[in-house]
């Protein structure tokens, strides 16, 4: 009997192997390899200027949004990226790829200049790939305070999370993960 029940086994792992069963249909995310965004910001006292490089498809949306720390939260910490900004949204503003694939400067208002804030980049999840695909990207940069290093005057690059976890992991976490 257990000979038996091998054999049918392996005959129906042979005859479903290739076969793949959908009960509903889901949007899949495009894989980052595929677009790039070059996202850089020049901080001035009074505003902020965003410059985009893509290969994004065109009359893709892509949102600009503020979000503000918290006054306890220490320097090191925001720097690093180890604390999470508060859930509001100071500023929030959209611009699109245009058809040749490229994306106007943006100008900001700068928020309060005595406070630190995460400024993130991403694909509007309503916009879609060729394909049917969501595309899934988004960069982040943190804004100091104006007194901070680099709080005016200073020309920096978004980073996507996995960059910042890399530049950021220290040689014990990675002894951790690894």
């Amino acid at each position: 009997m257990k000979f038996y029940s091998l054999i049918l086994l392996s005959v129906f792992s042979l005859l479903l192997g290739g076969c793949r069963v959908i009960l509903f249909e889901e949007s899949v995310e495009v894989p980052n390899s595929k677009y790039k965004l070059d996202a850089k910001v020049y901080i001035k006292s009074a505003n902020i200027i965003i410059r985009n490089k893509t290969n994004l498809p065109p009359k893709t949306e892509l949102a600009i949004s503020i979000q503000p720390y918290s006054e306890n939260q220490p320097l090191g910490k925001i720097q690093t990226y180890e604390v999470e900004p508060q859930k509001e949204n100071v500023t929030i503003t959209t611009v699109f790829v245009d058809e040749e694939g490229k994306v106007e400067p943006v100008v900001i208002d700068r928020p309060d200049p005595s406070k630190r804030y995460r400024i993130e980049i991403s694909v509007k999840n309503e916009n879609t790939a060729e394909d049917n695909k969501k595309i899934s990207l988004a960069k982040y940069i943190n804004l100091m305070k104006i007194e901070d290093p680099d709080g005016i005057g200073a020309n920096l690059t978004f980073l996507s999370m996995a960059e910042i976890k890399e530049l950021f992991q220290t040689p014990m976490q990675a002894n951790k993960n690894g």
